[in-house]
């Protein structure tokens, strides 16, 4: 009984990570694509300024949400009957909190001495955010289902929806104040969309008790203390980036950041989707816990290299997208933030295996760690990179680099015995030989126009780690299973 459950266990990961990879193959074009309309037309410094708005709010909202997205998933996974009491109180929660956090956030920019200006486009940010938290939180608890088709219509759905309200929001001139209140109408159709689904997949009848409220608050403050290491680090850079560099230089940050997302995108889906699994299997099978962990790494293993190349060899690509003419010297950042990517890659599925075995206490250590050392690299770097190359953001870039470097081996630390073994070894050796073959052919396709050379680049990539036993016939016998007539009773039994 045991090999058809570890199958079954396989096999679900995998539905639902080719499900969100479904959704973001659609989604992530459509938001690059409005992330570039909205960069070409307002210009570097107010898409900075929108920027630094946004990852205020998005600190502010950690205490909103309260590490929920950590408890309701694995909670609900574990045990479905409390679905409704937890979704009903963390619901009612996340709305009294988000008016509170707005006064506090708007406190604090007033003593920053931010502008009015800066101040009503928080406040807009702050609209958006209230809807997309409430949002998130029901798709927290479809999670737990291990449910993520309702996760990846929302995710379709939002970026169509952002195309056609702001795209033309914006070419109309609507400026930064109509772009955030078109996002913010479009996170509110997508949240009554998913709060529609809550019945089908058997949330049950919603409902709010005290003793819910202390348990959420208990088991999610390890989760709200890795929040806020994980959302400080890159609010420090933000602050101080916006404090001591000039508007524009923020902008090319922005835009940086808008790239690197989607890069990011293969390993958090990944992880995205193994979390409510590694949960239950750390209570229920230990063995196959480790095996699932050093699985997922594995995968993520052949990832990075061909990402962190492709970010640094043809950032072009992305800079044509948003104007050459306003966001060139972001070319500079991606190329420092090519190693962060690979690192990433590996720090990404350890944090979520980690967390998965309940150590979220040890990793929050790993993530202030970071936090010193932003704080201390940033007003050193930025200032330096500003007065000698006019691009502060490259001191950020230098310092996520050496923060990352930290979590990879706190990472290795931390993480469960067993998980790190040989087969690791050699996957990277076999990544870092095909990366070889990506760069020469890279280097040899020069004169030719990025977006020819890197689709040829990547091949190469793929070509070489098939030669070299990279890609093997097991992955591809899951994946052939995973897309098999057979694959939807697998999933349900």
């Amino acid at each position: 009984m045991e090999a058809p459950i570890v199958h079954r266990s396989k096999l679900l990961i995998l539905r639902n990570t080719l499900i969100t990879v479904g959704s973001q193959v659609l989604g992530t074009p459509l938001a690059v694509f409005v992330s570039a309309v909205t960069a070409r037309y307002l210009g570097a410094a107010d898409f900075g300024q929108m920027y630094v708005a946004w990852m205020i709010v998005c600190f502010g909202f950690l205490l909103v949400e309260w590490g929920q997205g950590g408890v309701l998933p694995a909670s609900i996974a574990q045990d479905r009957s409390v679905a409704g009491s937890l979704l009903g109180t963390a619901l009612t929660w996340r709305l009294i909190a988000t008016f509170v956090t707005y006064g506090v956030l708007a406190f604090g920019c007033w003593l920053l001495n931010y502008s009015h200006d800066f101040q009503v486009i928080l406040a807009l940010v702050v609209l958006q955010c209230g809807f997309q938290s409430l949002s998130n939180g029901c798709q927290d608890a479809i999670r737990g289902f291990e449910r993520t088709d309702i996760g990846a219509y929302a995710q379709v759905g939002m970026q169509l929806l952002t195309l056609f309200i702001v795209v033309p929001t914006v070419v109309l001139g609507g400026q930064v104040r109509g772009v955030l209140l078109a996002q913010a109408a479009a996170s509110a159709i997508v949240l009554l969309f998913v709060f529609s689904a809550l019945g089908r997949v058997g949330v049950g009848r919603l409902r709010v008790d005290w003793e819910t409220v202390k348990s959420l608050a208990k088991r999610g403050s390890p989760f709200l203390i890795l929040g806020f290491a994980m959302t400080l680090q890159p609010n420090i850079d933000a602050v101080m980036l916006s404090k001591l560099s000039p508007e524009t230089v923020v902008g090319w940050h922005a835009v940086t950041r808008r790239l690197i997302a989607p890069l990011i995108l293969p390993a958090a889906l990944l992880i995205g989707a193994m979390y409510p699994t590694l949960s239950r299997l750390y209570a229920e099978d230990k063995a196959q816990y480790v095996d699932t962990a050093r699985a997922s790494l594995r995968g993520t293993t052949l990832l990075a290299v061909p990402v962190a190349l492709a970010c640094g060899l043809y950032n072009d690509v992305g800079i044509a997208i948003f104007s050459k003419a306003g966001y060139s010297r972001a070319g500079e950042n991606l190329q420092v933030m090519a190693v962060f990517l690979f690192l990433l890659y590996f720090s990404m599925p350890l944090g979520t295996s980690i967390m998965a075995a309940g150590r979220q206490r040890a990793w929050a250590v790993a993530q202030f760690a970071c936090v010193v050392v932003s704080a201390i690299l940033d007003p050193i770097l930025i200032p330096w990179f500003q007065r000698h190359n006019g691009n502060g953001g490259l001191g950020v870039c230098v310092a996520a680099v050496v923060s990352e470097v930290l979590m990879v081996a706190s990472g290795w630390w931390i993480a469960e015995p067993g998980i790190f073994d040989r087969s690791l070894g050699l996957n990277l050796l076999r990544s870092f030989g095909a990366g070889a073959a990506m760069f020469v052919v890279a280097r040899l396709l020069g004169p030719l126009n990025s977006f020819v050379a890197a689709p040829i680049a990547l091949l190469a990539y793929a070509a070489s780690l098939w030669v070299l036993g990279g890609l093997g016939r097991d992955q591809i016998e899951s994946l052939r299973q995973a897309m098999g007539p057979k694959f939807a009773k697998f999933a349900r039994d």
